[in-house]
């Protein structure tokens, strides 16, 4: 679907190029009409002073200078009238390019977020794995504990901060991303509960994959 979306993107961006190109060609010929048709207004001008005059030559040429002037005038207003109409084509290929981005752009973000989404529920796996290695990794320092314990003169208190394992724990943390999101975010509270694919599908408003999505 996305590739349908983005072949008609590039259709509607080459339509909105061709009449561009097409109102400039126009603008370009108007203003070359225009001298053509000033520089024929001047010599009719002055064929007809010449032609009152008395001039044989230019009674001679008149009718020639007159069509010219005509053929001229004729000229630049087509172009004129071709305009408008190029203008209009111009901005209805302006928004359909505008509407086909606006849908491509929507289809795009409800994939990304998607395939986000996805990420997400991995680091949700990954912290469930977590969860119940760190279950393990403290019944074993209990077990660990009760018979370190037990040993002459044994500081019970000491034993239980550092066999723990938290402070080893938490120094075994990787940086990225948990130091960074615990200095940007100190305030935020640890929820034993919420998934965060769950988070991020509700952040995005995403419904329920199609059949087409699930198969894509």
């Amino acid at each position: 679907m996305n590739s349908m979306m983005s072949d008609r993107l590039n259709e509607a961006a080459a339509a909105v190029a061709m009449w561009r190109d097409r109102v400039r060609t126009l603008n370009e010929s108007i203003s070359k009409a225009e001298a053509v048709a000033a520089a024929s207004t001047r010599a009719r001008q002055q064929s007809v002073l010449n032609a009152a005059l008395g001039d044989d030559a230019a009674k001679e040429n008149l009718a020639t200078v007159l069509e010219d002037d005509r053929l001229a005038a004729g000229e630049l207003e087509g172009l004129r009238l071709a305009l408008p109409l190029a203008t209009s084509k111009l901005t209805e290929a302006e928004a359909t390019h505008r509407a086909a981005e606006a849908e491509w752009r929507k289809a795009e973000v409800n994939r990304l977020a998607r395939e986000r989404v996805a990420a997400a529920a991995a680091i949700d796996s990954a912290f469930a794995d977590f969860s119940r290695a760190f279950d393990t990794f403290a019944s074993l320092g209990s077990e660990l504990l009760d018979l370190a314990s037990q040993e002459p003169g044994a500081n019970a208190l000491f034993l239980a901060e550092t066999i723990s394992g938290e402070a080893r724990l938490v120094a075994s943390l990787p940086a990225r991303p948990f130091l960074q999101i615990k200095e940007r975010y100190p305030f935020m509270p640890i929820s034993t509960s919420r998934s965060l694919a769950a988070s991020e599908a509700q952040y995005w408003r995403l419904s329920p994959p199609t059949e087409s999505e699930k198969a894509a």
